[in-house]
C-alpha cells in the first residue's frame, strides 16, 4: 500500500476503525440476543397453537427485514469502496 497517497491510507484506516467499533458493539449484543431468543422460545412453547403461529410469522417477518437491512449496509460498503478506488484507478473519469 506504499504507493497510495497518505490521505487515502488514512481514510482507509479510519473506515476500518469505524467498522471495527461497530463489530465490537455488535458482538457485545450477541449474548443479550441469545438470551432474548431463549426467552422468546420459552414464551412461545407456553402459548396455544394460534399464538405460536402468529409469533412464528412475526419472527419470520422480522428476520426478513433484518436481512434486508444487512444487505443494504453491505451494498453501501461496496459503494463506499467504489467511490474510494475509482478516482485512483481512473483519475480522468469525472462524476
Amino acid at each position: 500500500m506504499s504507493n497510495w497517497p497518505d490521505w487515502f491510507q488514512e481514510a482507509l484506516r479510519q473506515r476500518f476503525y469505524q467498522f471495527e467499533l461497530a463489530s465490537e458493539r455488535q458482538a457485545s449484543c450477541l449474548s443479550e440476543d441469545k438470551n432474548l431468543f431463549t426467552q422468546m422460545d420459552e414464551f412461545k412453547t407456553n402459548q396455544n397453537e394460534d399464538i405460536q403461529r402468529l409469533l412464528s410469522e412475526w419472527e419470520e417477518a422480522l428476520g426478513y427485514q433484518l436481512s434486508q437491512d444487512k444487505q443494504s449496509i453491505y451494498m453501501e460498503g461496496v459503494k463506499d469502496g467504489i467511490r474510494l478506488i475509482l478516482p485512483i484507478i481512473q483519475p480522468t473519469v469525472t462524476r
